[in-house]
């Protein structure tokens, strides 16, 4: 059995502290949740920077798509990038789980007083209960490097949350900002048409006013359309991590249309529960603590240590030769027999159970409103499209029927016109309302709306995640 483990911990001590498998793992992730691949360096190497800095300017040579936009945030946003050093952390917990304990030399150097020589002794010494624990201390560790996977992995999934949506709010803002430039022509229009009509003495002083004010009104809203499109930028440089020269990007799209058809929200949260990163980590936690009090109770004996000693008392007649044998040491657990760190782990694996079952009724609870929230704004686009813009259509065409035959004055169409810019723009507010609620919803359940995250087979072997993509067994072997 000692040599077994002797083995094993030193075939652990030559593993590689680059967290290469795991870092495929959070790319298998990304790749299978967000549709996005080549996005996480497998190795962390010197020039690490420079490439990614190079793949930066690759990317922003040309409009940048929805999944260029994924891709470089992955890449470059320095606050993921921290995020994934926690692999590395983790793994190098892993390495040290399986190495042993170092042993402890120790002596002491003594002259008699009396000056009858000297003399002293050395001590060389192991903990034996290390040794044993090795086996223990790498099942807990292996339990946190999965759960570190996956916690990466959610913030993966957060991240790309975060440029859809900021993403969306650019595309939504530039939307805006012209229906508002249009809105503002439209009343620079009434503006100089009834200034000229109250110089010529047509209209009432109080008519002008209204005119005017009316175009203060437009030209005040075109600063905060311009402001909002300035701020919704700034928002994805953030989550893109740029800044400087990179700043002059351009979006390859504009707001999209809602897909035709949508994918079946019927079975979203057993789906959920499946495939949710944050609830695999809070299963991982709860493996992880199972495994620490079964290492806590096979570690009943706080310390036992095991060695050779030589000792040369003062003296150079017989009897005080050098002597040389076993040594042995015990720690006794009388005055703290460990009850106390039992008790406290036990608390904490009841912590980690009621978190875990908590985050799943949550979970449940965020997918049942993420679906009322994407079906009602899909019924508010279609509505808008179906009905309300066409309406508007017609009352503009015939507005301007009504004007060519001289039923109705300039500002009548001109005000039909105005109210077309308005409904377009709130259908505008309705897609950004529906993408939105898309994403949210897309981070609710764990992945895409239109892919199968599912991944067969065990993550671990003692009893907990599964219905995860990460395989513990396979990041052990790190």
């Amino acid at each position: 059995m000692m040599s077994v483990v002797l083995a094993a911990s030193l075939s652990t001590g030559c593993a590689a502290l680059q967290p290469t498998k795991a870092r495929a793992e959070v790319s298998d992730m990304v790749a299978t949740r967000v549709g996005v691949d080549d996005a996480i360096s497998l190795e962390v190497v010197k020039d690490s920077r420079e490439r990614v800095q190079a793949r930066v300017a690759e990317l922003l040579e040309h409009p940048l798509s929805l999944d260029d936009a994924l891709r470089l945030a992955l890449l470059n946003n320095r606050r993921f990038q921290a995020k994934l050093e926690a692999l590395g952390i983790a793994q190098a917990d892993l390495v040290e789980a399986g190495l042993l304990e170092n042993p402890v030399i120790a002596g002491d150097f003594v002259i008699s007083s009396l000056g009858n020589g000297f003399g002293g002794g050395l001590s060389l010494s192991q903990s034996l209960l290390s040794v044993f624990l090795i086996p223990a201390k790498r099942r807990i560790a292996k339990a946190r490097l999965g759960q570190t996977v996956v916690q990466v992995g959610q913030q993966a999934l957060v991240l790309s949350r975060d440029v859809k949506l900021a993403y969306v709010g650019v595309q939504a803002a530039a939307a805006r900002l012209e229906i508002q430039r249009g809105l503002t022509q439209a009343a620079e229009v009434s503006d100089e048409l009834s200034a000229r009509q109250f110089e010529a003495g047509n209209i009432a002083p109080l008519d002008r006013e209204l005119f005017a004010a009316a175009f203060d009104e437009a030209r005040l809203a075109l600063a905060d359309a311009e402001l909002e499109l300035v701020v919704a930028r700034e928002q994805l440089n953030r989550e893109l991590g740029l800044w400087g020269g990179d700043l002059a990007w351009t979006l390859a799209h504009s707001l999209a249309e809602i897909p035709a058809s949508e994918a079946t929200l019927s079975d979203l949260e057993q789906r959920g529960i499946r495939d949710r990163l944050d609830l695999s980590a809070a299963r991982f936690e709860v493996a992880s603590m199972q495994a620490a009090i079964r290492l806590r109770r096979a570690g009943v004996v706080p310390q036992l240590e095991a060695g050779v000693e030589a000792r040369n008392e003062v003296g150079d007649d017989v009897g005080h030769e050098w002597v040389i044998g076993p040594s042995l040491s015990l720690e006794l657990p009388i005055f703290n027999p460990g009850h106390a760190d039992f008790a406290r782990l036990q608390a904490t694996l009841r912590q980690a159970q009621h978190y875990a079952q908590g985050l799943a009724i949550d979970a449940r609870s965020e997918i049942r409103v993420g679906r009322e929230r994407l079906v009602t704004a899909r019924r508010k686009v279609e509505y808008y499209r179906g009905t309300v813009l066409p309406r508007v259509e017609s009352i503009v065409a015939l507005s301007l029927e009504r004007y060519n035959g001289m039923q109705i004055g300039t500002y009548q169409l001109l005000e039909a016109r105005a109210d077309l810019f308005r409904s377009r723009r709130e259908y505008v507010d309705a897609l950004t309302e529906y993408w939105e609620a898309r994403g949210e919803l897309e981070l609710a359940i764990g992945g895409d709306l239109t892919r199968d995250n599912s991944a067969p087979g065990p993550v671990l072997d003692d009893g907990a995640p599964r219905g995860s993509s990460v395989r513990v067994r396979d990041l052990g072997s790190m």
